[in-house]
């Protein structure tokens, strides 16, 4: 990648989380990138390359994040590990996620490769419950699908906790994503083991319930 194309990238994120895409146009975009519109638009035609330029540096970031990950020995440990560092990297490309509807809606080819990443992200997660049930730490299905059903609750909340947030909360950064990655994890506790349970106590996500009877 060119000097230029990555000086534009680095600009668009700052305005972008600033301002929203909606209200920041390519001229806007060129004047503050310090080049002419027709500079701009040479490396990236329109306001869609930008965003597809940007979301293609946010699932690098991603994996480069993950990949330098020390793997714990619990599976537990690990979906944890990578769901903060997934979410840190979700905060830092916060514009994306907080106008997702408006940018699938006005660039169609974002919205293509959103739902390609979202088949390779279904993979995942059941790659991760299959590892958990071979290590007793997940149980089986109940019923035909509750797994699949369970990915999808995990997406909707992936896809939004941050508008949400914004909403809702005045934390900072590092005390939303801890607040959000809990959330996240607590998705997956009616579906452990015993030994499931154990593990993820040690995760200091929830703290232990109240003994009525000392009440």
């Amino acid at each position: 990648m060119s000097k230029t194309k990555k000086k534009i990238l680095e600009k668009a994120l700052v305005i972008y989380n600033l301002h929203g895409v909606s209200d920041v146009s390519i001229r806007q975009l060129a004047k503050v990138v310090g080049i002419s519109h027709s500079n701009l638009t040479y490396h990236y035609p329109s306001q869609e390359d930008i965003i597809l330029g940007l979301h293609d540096l946010l699932l690098k970031k991603a994996v480069e994040l993950n990949n330098g990950l020390v793997q714990n020995e619990s599976p537990i440990k690990s979906l944890y590990t990578t769901t903060r560092t997934g979410f840190t990297v979700v905060y830092n490309f916060r514009f994306f996620f907080k106008e997702l509807q408006y940018i699938c809606k006005a660039f169609p080819k974002v919205k293509e490769v959103l739902r390609k990443v979202e088949k390779v992200r279904n993979h995942m997660y059941k790659n991760i419950i299959t590892n958990m049930i071979a290590n007793d730490l997940f149980r089986t299905e109940e019923y035909i699908g509750e797994f699949d059903d369970l990915i999808v609750r995990i997406k909707i909340f992936s896809d939004h906790w941050l508008e949400s947030s914004s909403i809702y909360d005045e934390l900072p950064m590092e005390e939303t994503i801890k607040k959000y990655s809990d959330l996240l994890m607590q998705h997956f506790y009616p579906y452990l083991t015993e030994n499931g349970k154990n593990e993820f106590k040690t995760l200091q996500i929830t703290g232990p319930k109240a003994d009525k009877s000392m009440a």
